[in-house]
């Protein structure tokens, strides 16, 4: 076995076996690991719960209690939650997460409530002792099996449509929506409904199940031996856009493709807000989600910057988290006082970001955005619009297509061979704190 498959497989049974292993019970928490993991168009969010702060979004922004996320005409969003599950807003849709916890038990709370739109509900692990609660047109639908709900709601209508699985519609008696059968009501009279065979086909339902294959691919990685199949979802897409390599003295770490000798990992990212927790560094790389919330980042001499996944998944990072450091280096400047609570703050020129944000006009007010999202304002989340000229580390080493069917090398840890030697590393260094998972 190579060095970097030897190094991968443990860096999976390390991750794996802290991600699933039995776990204290606690007390119930607002504090989950659920993120934004796909824009494509335009997101919004309002952070602060306050129906004063809608935003526009970036990739891999975290969304606890009380966030909205609305998406304007032409937008398309995803959100990931822990196990892999995800929900996804079409078009004009808009949901709130009125509630993400954490129970004694354990098990994940979590209920959403569907304002309108069309929003795809994709829960495929769901244990005995998670709670799914979908609230819409006066009706509360619940997912206690794995399952897959389609919710259309319009000003007068809701149509819930279970694509796979089944769902319950809470009352007394309790109701049971089987597998391709849809669930309709008025608005205007909640409690009279149907349910009848067979589901509607929108077209909206392709780019949820080619959105699903994005996302295999992108975990797979046509990595033969399967060893990447192991991966929970919050790092399920690193092999696709980078290596991952054992290095003396440091274990297993990993780092982007294409990244030059100078690239800094916080060169290029926002500062975001989030009320009780005080502010958070953001990388909207497409692969800024779990080397920014987990671990730390080191610079090696011989390498630049690496990865180092550490060992505790139950908690995560709020500020850039680092060992070691090159001579000189400065961590990211927290925003001052006085800065707008709802306001995103960027940090050099980072990729998948909305133009607006770049121009310091991101912030939107007390209600989104519903004009439809304009051509020069569209962002994709996985891979760079069409006709523009991705950063570095921001598309896959090779295209979806190929990932099907080449194989990635196993050269040096930079593309293009090894790297000039830079000055050597100062002592550990770390910036930002973790929080309860």
């Amino acid at each position: 076995m190579s060095q970097r498959r030897y190094g991968l497989l443990i860096v999976v049974l390390s991750i794996t076996c802290s991600l699933f292993s039995s776990l204290p019970a606690v007390a119930e928490s607002n504090v989950r690991i659920v993120h934004l993991s796909y824009i494509d168009g335009d997101a919004q969010v309002d952070l602060t719960n306050q129906d004063a702060g809608f935003t526009h979004a970036v990739l891999n922004m975290p969304l606890m209690s009380g966030m909205w996320v609305y998406t304007p005409k032409g937008g398309r969003a995803e959100v990931q939650f822990e196990n892999g599950s995800t929900v996804r807003l079409v078009d004009d849709a808009q949901i709130q997460f009125e509630k993400l916890a954490l129970a004694d038990s354990g098990g994940k709370i979590n209920v959403i409530n569907v304002d309108h739109g069309v929003v795809y509900f994709n829960f495929d692990k769901v244990n005995s002792n998670d709670q799914v609660t979908i609230k819409a047109g006066g009706k509360i639908f619940r997912i206690t099996k794995s399952g897959r709900l389609r919710v259309d709601a319009a000003e007068k209508t809701v149509n819930v449509a279970v694509l796979r699985g089944e769902a319950t519609l809470a009352g007394e008696p309790a109701v049971d929506i089987k597998s391709h059968e849809t669930l309709s009501l008025a608005v205007a009279t909640p409690g009279e409904y149907k349910v009848a065979t067979g589901t509607d086909r929108l077209d909206a339902d392709r780019w949820n199940k080619d959105r699903d294959n994005e996302v295999a691919v992108l975990s797979n990685r046509n990595d033969s031996d399967g060893y990447l199949s192991a991966y929970n979802s919050q790092f399920s897409s690193l092999g696709a856009y980078g290596n991952f390599y054992n290095v003396a003295g440091y274990g297993n770490v990993w780092q982007p493709f294409g990244m030059g000798a100078g690239w800094d990992p916080f060169s290029n990212g926002l500062w975001g807000f989030y009320p009780g927790m005080g502010n958070m560094f953001i990388s909207s790389y497409p692969w800024g989600w779990a080397p920014y919330r987990y671990g730390q980042w080191n610079y090696l001499s011989t390498y630049g910057w690496v990865w180092a996944p550490g060992s505790t998944f139950t908690s995560y990072n709020v500020g850039p988290r680092v060992g070691a450091v090159p001579a000189g280096w400065r961590a990211p400047v927290q925003p001052v006082a006085g800065i707008k609570s709802t306001q995103l703050l960027v940090v050099g020129n980072p990729p998948n970001v909305h133009p607006a944000i770049l121009a310091g006009r991101g912030l939107i007010g007390a209600h989104p955005d519903t004009r439809a999202v304009a051509s020069e304002s569209h962002v994709r989340g996985s891979v760079a619009a069409p006709g523009t000229r991705p950063q570095p580390g921001t598309l896959p080493r090779k295209t979806l297509a190929s990932l099907h069917t080449e194989q990635h090398s196993s050269s040096p840890m930079r593309a293009g061979g090894a790297l000039p030697v830079h000055s050597a590393p100062t002592a550990s260094s770390s910036s930002g704190s973790g929080h309860p998972k």
